[in-house]
């Protein structure tokens, strides 16, 4: 089945495990206090996903493959697993809280923003495409260095913190 969410939800610290495929009807929201936020299939629609949880927020199946957000936000108080591709039109991407790669990864965001506002870690390549600023103000590869950091040639790169890769 799919899950359409068209409403936001939220718990006061239980997990939200989406298992099947959700599909974005309206801009929403997903909290769940210090509980973890799982998205374990695809997500798509043209609207906005913001993600609000100080425990563990995954995302193991591409985000925006067939219909990409109108925009990715999540907060500062947890942490984003990455196992598959992040697109969204031309929205910002905003990962507020620390990021760790659990496979190859390309965030494309069209002209949006593209912010990695904590440390990005993971034995994995990054890449990033946007005409617009792609911005790391965490750690990049600090305590599990990437192993390839690529952005495209399109928009500004600006690296505010150490950058290491392994290879790359």
């Amino acid at each position: 089945g799919t899950t359409a969410l068209n409403a936001n939800v939220s718990t006061t610290n239980g997990a939200i495990d989406f298992n099947d495929p959700v599909s974005l009807t309206a801009d929403v929201t997903v909290a769940s206090g210090s509980g973890a936020v799982n998205f374990d299939n695809t997500v798509n629609g043209a609207f906005g996903l913001t993600v609000n949880s100080s425990g563990a927020t995954t995302f193991t199946g591409i985000v925006g493959g067939s219909t990409p957000l109108s925009a990715l936000t999540t907060d500062s108080t947890g942490t984003t697993a990455l196992n598959a591709n992040v697109s969204t039109t031309d929205g910002a991407v905003d990962f507020n809280d620390p990021v760790s790669l659990t496979a190859a990864v390309t965030v494309s965001s069209g002209t949006g923003t593209v912010n990695f506002d904590g440390t990005v870690n993971g034995a994995f390549g990054l890449t990033v495409n946007s005409s617009g600023a792609t911005t790391f103000t965490g750690i990049v590869g600090g305590s599990t260095p990437l192993t390839a950091l690529t952005t495209d040639s399109a928009g500004t790169t600006a690296l505010n913190a150490n950058v290491s890769t392994t290879d790359g």
